[in-house]
């Protein structure tokens, strides 16, 4: 499947939001569409599942191993009870929400060449140039970097927002949206990041590409937010993430070099 060159990537204003958004589903309906692409998705599909039912166990009983430690009364009430039952919902919530995060982030590592030979398909039929075929550890160790920027980003916010939902029940009702956000936006800039990591891109500049594009990033986020919703298509959100990323990324880059090209013939004017 070979479509046209995509004239909708020809953009009068820096895309926004609403593109991050449309990327992500765009990866989706890519990877529907595209069944000679489905024996290299199902490699980060298996990988991605395996680690989540691993990560989800674990991170499911230490949740409720803390909040019956923090959580305890020597005369229990109706309303501990039902507090009690609250926060043990939360506390498997934001788990399985982390476990999935973790998954996805050292799923990607581990299928980093499957995952370059698509995004490298993607971006090639979008008119991106191509780079050249790293080795199989240089393509590990760059996925694996961009999981670790990520990580580096969301601990410092998630760890104190997961021991005040666990030390101050009540706050919980306002610490699990937030840690849900905070997945949601480490989530979004490891899969908006690999498209430029594996060509080698270093990571003072892809940091920068995504502070100048951060409103595009943040729809990508809330996107994926939205497929928490949808559980069923998170078994496919590693592949399909990758394509939607690898979309944007042409996009914002395209959107870029013409800005350069619009400034350069108004200065030499």
């Amino acid at each position: 499947m070979n479509p046209p060159q995509n004239v909708s990537l020809v953009i009068s204003e820096r895309p926004g939001f609403r593109a991050g958004i449309r990327a992500l589903f765009d990866g989706y309906r890519y990877l529907f569409r595209t069944p000679d692409i489905w024996p290299l998705a199902i490699v980060p599909i298996i990988v991605a599942l395996i680690l989540a039912v691993v990560f989800g166990v674990g991170s499911v009983q230490g949740a409720l191993w803390l909040v019956a430690k923090y959580m305890t009364s020597d005369e229990p009430s109706v309303y501990f009870t039902i507090a009690l039952v609250i926060v043990k919902i939360l506390a498997v919530l934001v788990a399985l929400a982390v476990a999935l995060f973790l998954a996805f982030a050292l799923g990607k590592p581990l299928s980093g060449p499957v995952l370059e030979r698509i995004v490298r398909r993607v971006s090639t039929e979008l008119g991106a140039p191509a780079w050249p075929a790293p080795t199989l550890a240089q393509d590990i160790f760059r996925s694996l970097q961009s999981s670790v920027v990520a990580l580096v980003f969301t601990a410092p916010i998630l760890v104190p927002l997961v021991a005040i939902g666990i030390i101050v029940p009540p706050a919980a009702v306002i610490t699990t949206p937030l840690q849900f956000i905070v997945t949601a936006m480490g989530a979004a800039w490891d899969f908006c990041d690999y498209p430029l990591s594996i060509r080698g891109t270093p990571v003072s500049d892809r940091i920068e590409f995504v502070r100048r594009n951060k409103r595009a990033v943040m729809g990508f986020g809330m996107g994926l937010g939205l497929l928490l919703l949808l559980p069923c298509s998170l078994l496919v959100v590693l592949p399909a993430g990758v394509i939607g990323a690898a979309h944007l990324a042409v996009v914002l880059e395209r959107w870029e070099a013409g800005e350069r090209q619009r400034l350069s013939s108004a200065s030499a004017q």
